[in-house]
């Protein structure tokens, strides 16, 4: 092998020993089924732009397992689509849906759009700051951050509302209750 793919080959190793778990975690919290795939391919597409990588890796390999990810999901919902046409029966919910089912917060989660769940996500789970966060969404810092506020916002906003609905549930409750 000749030294400049020895040296390629010690900066790949070096860049994979350093943020595998980090990548695998993101993966796995999205998808554990998956996120072996996921890792897999982000790896394989690392190695192919070895020569992009920026001097702050992770945002940029999480950008690119979140497309990865993201490609999949497209995969499985056309599959999915094809099969419910040919079978004409109804999906079943995802074992997260039914763990989520009865806390406020993630019904609110669940009330935010696919865009405002992910920068969330990658705040949350992958601590990811904003120059992490504009690396992995491909956008500027400012638009992450604005993106980030507003996803934040709508949260609380949602929460509020199931908080409002559930103290409308109780007074309604109280009052039949107490024979109103």
């Amino acid at each position: 092998m000749s030294q400049d793919g020895q040296a390629r080959e010690a900066r790949f190793t070096s860049l994979y020993e350093a943020h595998y778990s980090a990548v695998r975690a993101y993966a796995w919290r999205r998808g554990p089924n998956t996120a072996d795939d996921v890792v897999a391919e982000t790896f394989t597409l690392a190695w192919q732009r070895l020569e992009r990588v920026p001097t702050e890796p992770l945002p940029w390999l999480i950008g690119i397992a979140r497309n990865v990810r993201l490609n999949q999901e497209r995969g499985e919902r056309r599959r999915r689509d094809r099969e419910l046409r040919s079978v004409q029966s109804e999906a079943i919910p995802s074992l997260m849906e039914e763990f989520e089912a009865n806390s406020s917060l993630a019904d609110a989660f669940r009330r935010l759009s696919e865009r405002d769940r992910e920068i969330l996500l990658l705040a949350a789970w992958e601590r990811l700051d904003r120059a992490g966060l504009a690396t992995a969404l491909d956008c500027s810092r400012t638009a992450a951050g604005v993106r980030l506020h507003r996803a934040r916002r709508r949260l609380a906003d949602a929460l509020s509302l199931i908080q409002a609905e559930s103290d409308r549930i109780s007074v309604a409750r109280g009052g039949v209750l107490n024979g109103n």
